[in-house]
């Protein structure tokens, strides 16, 4: 066994699946908890109850979707300087195990979603989600411009699911047009930014765009820099917008502050680093974007739950 003791034999596989299911990617469906936040819930043990399902099942399938994807872009993964690591591109899981796995994931996602929330607009979302994730995967990845479009209905699909599985605790609650627009576009601008950071690293590499993305032939350094603008802006002032539109915006006004500094600081990574090719690493790169995300998570916390 090459000198290498029981344990990292046993670890080695699963870390591949580890990497494959995109444990780390789990973190999007943070989105799902948007609604409990903003409904003044945070402390109540209850509406997250109702809640965590939703973003369990997510986490499920949006596994499910990646390892769907890593097997039709196994060829294109090959061609990447980072993705060609990738278990299935490198040949470490098979294409039948990865398929049996996307099976199990999304019968159990579906299965637990039937439970808690029977055949409702939880389930309803969670089925549409996932085939818009197959709708991409094989006719909208290409398209420069919607491949990011359609990503961002993924991310208002985790934040509508979360908002219907809160009714259960509160059934006045639902994904109202502020939080899905903000979402929408706060979403934009991480899509763009990541194939942002994806052409400077086939720019630094001297590697062809399109190679291993081909969407990537539609987009330009500074057609993404406008574009990341664009969204940053939107998604700022929508933020804002609601903020003042709030009975109580005298207080909670204030939590725009650490929103846009974290916008800020974003568009600071995004205009000039291949950091943000991974978002979901983003926050452990950068202190500022830390600092104003658990600054913001506490002010709104604070405030909605003192309503």
């Amino acid at each position: 066994m090459s000198g290498k003791t029981t344990g990292e034999v046993i670890q080695a596989p699963i870390r591949r699946w580890l990497v494959s299911l995109r444990v780390h990617h789990w973190t999007k469906s943070g989105f799902c908890l948007a609604a409990l936040l903003f409904h003044g819930a945070v402390f109540d043990a209850s509406a997250w109850l109702a809640v965590v399902p939703a973003a369990v099942c997510f986490c499920l399938v949006s596994s499910a979707v990646y390892l769907a994807n890593d097997i039709f872009n196994r060829k294109e993964d090959r061609c990447h300087p980072n993705k060609r690591n990738r278990p299935i591109a490198a040949g470490h899981i098979s294409v039948r195990a990865a398929w049996v796995a996307v099976t199990t994931l999304v019968i159990t996602a579906l299965g637990l979603s039937f439970v808690f929330y029977g055949y409702g607009s939880v389930t309803r979302v969670l089925v549409a989600y996932y085939l818009l994730s197959w709708l991409y995967s094989f006719c909208l990845r290409g398209l420069p411009l919607v491949d990011v479009l359609v990503i961002g209905l993924g991310f208002v699909a985790r934040v509508a699911a979360g908002a219907f599985a809160l009714q259960s605790f509160d059934f006045t609650a639902h994904p109202t047009g502020w939080l899905v627009g903000c979402t929408y576009f706060l979403a934009l601008l991480l899509g763009f930014g990541k194939r942002k950071g994806e052409w400077l690293l086939m720019e630094s590499s001297e590697m062809a765009l399109g190679s291993t993305r081909r969407a990537l032939r539609g987009y330009t350094a500074e057609l993404l820099n406008v574009l990341i603008g664009c969204s940053a802006l939107c998604a700022g002032s929508i933020y804002v917008a609601y903020c003042l539109s709030r009975s109580d915006r005298t207080p909670f006004v204030l939590t725009a502050v650490p929103a846009l500094l974290g916008l800020l600081s974003y568009l600071k990574l995004a205009w000039g680093s291949t950091s943000v090719e991974t978002p979901e690493y983003l926050l452990l790169r950068s202190r500022s974007l830390l600092i104003s995300l658990g600054g913001w998570l506490i002010l709104v916390g604070w405030f909605t739950a003192i309503r």
